[in-house]
């Protein structure tokens, strides 16, 4: 995925005025039972900032009026209060179900954290949510999909979308590599790609006129090749729910052996071979379908918060949150994010290392160890006996 987007709750205090953003519990931004989802997409253009936010409720027992958006710009996460955004450079939208809008900023030469209060008066609920916007942010595009802004890092295949801020003339480079799916966390090596991808094609597009993509794949879009900014996303077509039998084999990967991975690639998505696999791993039918359930559940889950130049499952924090799960602790800081696992099951840290790319600005790398080896075949050992 993509974008830095923080999330915090408090049940009971409505005050956030102590709260500093390094100092904040973020877990629930993965929380697939909140009662909505906020995203934000900024884009960078010379003439400042144009933040695209989007807050969808998922809860039908709730309306988007109750709910009061208070921004302010902050250039620390040390700072427990920021300066208001001026009521002049933000536009909403309130429809039954979603408030869409933008924020227009000015361009600064220092790191600035767009911040917004989400309040609901109704259930005494406070969220916050920020985004980092450093000077030499590499976004510079969006896609709108029926007149409204695509916030995550991927579209269907032939979906009508329309490219937007990147300028007229835009040169489309398309890549059909099939990245490979994150390593273990206590591997030595790492699946890392190549610094010099190998472009399939490249085509020049009209600014402001729909276009529908056909290949599955990931794609740049530039005002040239030799530009240090675009708008990367990949074009998808089982996804980010997986339903079809062929598509699910390769998530597989995180818990099966060699041998069995073959052979469930070997089944070439036909159910029947597919199913013995999987019997064959979790022993008995029920605790077969209990797997299925929760597994690719999980794997639906990494694609929507995750998906990055790659699909979400086979990024780092896509597999830690496939087999560990939401963790119970989630710490961001400039550089990097600190995830703690604290339960009856797992008692673990990992920590993820931040590092921007053209393809996407928000790429965090897992930091691999040795000492992570025990614990991970604990946990692939519950997945495979349908103990989660």
């Amino acid at each position: 995925m993509r974008y830095v987007l923080c999330f915090f709750i408090i049940l009971s205090n409505l005050d956030l005025a102590g709260q500093a953003l390094r100092d904040i519990n973020y877990s629930f931004e993965f929380d697939p039972t909140e009662p909505f989802t906020f995203r934000i997409k900024a884009v960078r253009s010379e003439a400042g900032w144009v933040c695209h936010y989007e807050m969808a409720l998922d809860d039908t027992t709730q309306r988007a009026e109750q709910y009061i958006l208070q921004w302010d710009l902050r250039t620390s996460l040390d700072e427990k209060q920021g300066t208001a955004v001026d009521a002049g450079a933000i536009e909403k939208n309130v429809l039954k179900d979603v408030v869409r809008g933008t924020i227009k900023l000015p361009s600064s030469a220092t790191l600035q954290y767009l911040t917004v209060k989400i309040l609901n008066n109704f259930v005494k609920r406070v969220w916050v949510f920020y985004k980092d916007l450093p000077p030499n942010y590499p976004a510079n595009g969006y896609m709108i999909v029926k007149d409204n802004v695509v916030q995550q890092s991927y579209a269907k295949i032939g979906n009508p979308v329309t490219l937007k801020g990147i300028g007229e003339g835009n040169i489309v480079s398309f890549y059909d590599d099939d990245f490979p799916a994150a390593v273990p966390a206590f591997s030595e090596g790492m699946g890392r790609v190549s610094r010099s991808m190998k472009t399939d094609s490249t085509y020049s597009i009209s600014a402001n006129t729909p276009i529908s993509f056909s290949e599955k794949g990931l794609y740049l879009v530039q005002k040239d090749t030799n530009s240090a900014a675009g708008y990367a996303f990949r074009i998808e077509d089982d996804y980010p729910r997986l339903a079809k039998v062929e598509s699910l084999a390769d998530p597989l990967v995180y818990i099966c052996t060699k041998q069995e991975f073959a052979r469930v690639k070997e089944a070439k998505g036909d159910k029947k071979d597919f199913d013995k696999v999987i019997l064959s791993i979790t022993g008995s039918q029920e605790r077969a379908r209990d797997f299925i359930r929760n597994y690719y559940k999980r794997v639906e889950w990494a694609n929507t918060y995750f998906t990055s130049y790659k699909e979400g499952w086979k990024t780092d924090r896509g597999m830690i949150y496939i087999l560990f799960g939401l963790p119970d602790e989630l710490y961001r800081f400039s550089d990097r994010e600190i995830w703690n696992y604290k339960n009856d099951d797992v008692k673990v840290t990992f920590t993820f290392v931040k590092s921007r790319t053209l393809f996407d600005p928000e790429n965090y790398v897992l930091i691999r160890e040795k000492k992570f080896q025990e614990t991970w075949y604990e946990k692939v050992d519950l997945w495979r006996s349908a103990r989660f």
